[in-house]
């Protein structure tokens, strides 16, 4: 039959003759049936027009067929790639429709072995409009009568499966849902307002892994992580489940790493996450210095040291928690202040208070009142973006990298930002931007893109507040660590904290390394000098995606620690100008 013959809505199948009242609404299912084998076996999700093409019918009654198995939910349409693809319903209906479901079938293998190490239910999620539907799961039989039945329907704000798909959805889309997502609540810690469910979303995508507590049912708690397609789009989610009396968010946390394994043994794809699961080898090597712990906080990602010789304290943030502290050198108290959002840097302003990075931009804290006010936001057009590490030069104006929250690459920029506000991109395409510093004579500046294992040098103007000639001045191997976080002596030497490789080390201004210290922990992420006579390095460290094992073999990773370096003073941090 020629493509753009006219067929009437209820005409029979051409060898079956003239309709009857009987065979017409076979007819339509026939119709309906070979537009669901269509879409079942093409090779890639079609457009309407591309089923129209090859399904010979009228445009008309194309609609409505596919209108009718969308809303029996045998068929679904992708928005984002326009696209009609089979839908979930056909889960409830046949459970032997799995057998030709890639992502089940890629799962199943590394599903039971979560299962089997952790003894915990296991589950693969999968995203379906504004929820999410239990694809496959693995019951560890430890709670008879609560494993979750495949095909169940659950929502995308109050699970963990259901955020971590959402945090990684582009940017548009996850806009689009956010603005019409039902945030129906279902206990009292269920997030159903927008602005704290975004922040969630920030931290889940800093961290590569989403937690629930208790925000779906009472009494249940989980972990998930997204599985990646090829092209890094998020199409399901491993989470692991258990009883909240059995499994506090602590534990939840040690096992990330674990859980973000096998997200990504199942994608076959990390999804653009650059933040390593596994640290290295405990070195053997160490340098003479008497490692102190100072503050046995168990940060998830402790960053950003400052010391504020005003104060008499030292100011580092928790990037992921999130929160920020004020450790006291001459009492000994660290004071944890937890914010709404996540926070990368806390610089005391010169004219008191603090300057903090959130995701949504540069503001002022007032320590007292504990209130915040807007101060800039570079990457306001970049959402996906967020502030990173940052230090004041010393006229005061401050120095911020940034970066994607999913560390996609080359999507991070350099902003110099003055005390009224305004602000320059001064640098761009790096992927983790981070650690920065100065020369005692002002004429050199230092910065680390941590995805490229290099610390930069730039030739430094201080009056114009210019860089130029950026150059490579150390590069660390593959199998060395990472540099994170940096800062100067008055030699002119810097202290690099590596990350993945236990140890602080310092570096000639020619680059040279001169010396290691094995720290106590693995993930080592910024130092600065602190104390009456700045002859005290301080070390923050973290705790993220480090697994139960590499926990308990670094019982300390997150801690705050202090280092005595005879001989050694450091420079003084600068105050914020404004």
């Amino acid at each position: 039959m020629p493509e753009n013959t006219p067929i009437a809505d209820d005409a029979p199948p051409a060898e079956t003759g003239a309709a009857s009242p009987s065979n017409a609404g076979i007819g339509v299912l026939e119709k309906a049936m070979a537009l669901l084998n269509l879409v079942s076996g093409a090779p890639a999700a079609m457009t309407f027009t591309e089923l129209l093409r090859v399904a010979n019918l009228p445009k008309a009654t194309l609609h409505r067929i596919l209108a009718t198995l969308m809303r029996e939910g045998l068929v679904r349409y992708d928005a984002y790639s326009k696209t009609y693809k089979l839908g979930f319903r056909l889960l409830e209906l046949a459970h032997e429709v799995w057998s030709d479901f890639d992502l089940r079938l890629a799962a199943k293998d590394e599903m039971v072995r979560l299962r089997n190490s952790l003894r915990e239910n296991v589950l693969l999620a999968v995203p379906d409009g504004a929820g999410i539907v239990l694809a496959a799961s693995e019951d560890a039989g430890r709670d008879a009568g609560l494993a979750p039945r495949v095909g169940l329907r659950w929502p995308l704000h109050a699970t963990a499966a259901g955020k971590a798909i959402l945090a990684y959805l582009e940017p548009a889309r996850q806009r689009e849902l956010l603005a019409t997502l039902p945030l129906a609540a279902f206990t009292a810690q269920t997030l159903t307002t927008l602005d704290p469910l975004r922040a969630e979303l920030d931290l889940v995508r800093a961290r590569g892994y989403a937690i629930e507590m208790r925000e779906f049912e009472e009494d249940s708690v989980a972990l998930a992580a997204p599985v990646f397609d090829i092209e890094g789009r998020p199409i399901g989610a491993v989470s692991i489940a258990s009883r909240a009396d059995r499994m506090d968010e602590a534990r939840l946390h040690g096992l990330s790493s674990t859980v973000i394994g096998t997200a990504r043994l199942v994608s076959h794809n990390a999804g653009g996450q650059f933040m390593s699961i596994t640290p290295g080898d405990v070195p053997q090597d160490t340098g003479a210095a008497d490692v102190v712990c100072r503050v046995d906080a168990r940060a998830l990602l402790g960053e950003c040291p400052t010391w504020s010789p005003r104060d008499g304290v030292l100011y580092w943030v928790d990037i992921l928690t999130p929160a920020i502290h004020r450790y006291d050198l001459h009492s000994g108290i660290d004071t944890e202040t937890k914010l709404g959002a996540m926070v990368s840097l806390a610089i005391p302003k010169a004219t008191g208070g603090l300057l903090v990075a959130t995701p949504s931009g540069l503001v002022t804290y007032d320590v007292d009142s504990k209130t915040m006010a807007p101060l800039c936001h570079p990457e306001a057009d970049r959402p996906g973006n967020r502030y990173n590490d940052g230090k004041c030069d010393r006229l005061g104006r401050l120095w911020v990298g940034s970066l994607d929250m999913g560390t996609a690459a080359n999507r991070g920029n350099l902003f110099r930002v003055h005390a009224d506000g305004s602000w320059k991109k001064m640098d761009s395409d790096f992927t983790i931007a981070n650690g920065l510093g100065w020369s005692p004579d002002n004429s050199r500046m230092y910065f680390t893109d941590t995805f490229r294992r290099t610390v930069y040098v730039y030739d430094f103007d201080l009056r114009a507040g210019s860089i130029a000639n950026r150059r490579a001045l150390i590069t660390l191997a593959a199998d060395d660590g990472v540099p994170d976080g940096l800062t100067v002596d008055e030699e002119g030497c810097l202290w690099i904290a590596v990350w993945d490789a236990w140890r602080i080390a310092r570096y000639s201004p020619e680059g040279r390394e001169l010396l290691r210290i094995r720290m106590p922990v693995p993930r080592p992420t910024s130092c600065c000098f602190g104390g009456p006579n700045l002859d005290t390095l301080f070390v923050t460290s973290a705790s993220v995606r480090l697994s139960e094992e590499a926990l308990a073999a670094a019982p300390l990773s997150g801690s705050l620690f202090s280092i005595r370096l005879p001989g050694v003073r450091g420079l003084p941090d600068t105050s914020f100008a404004g």
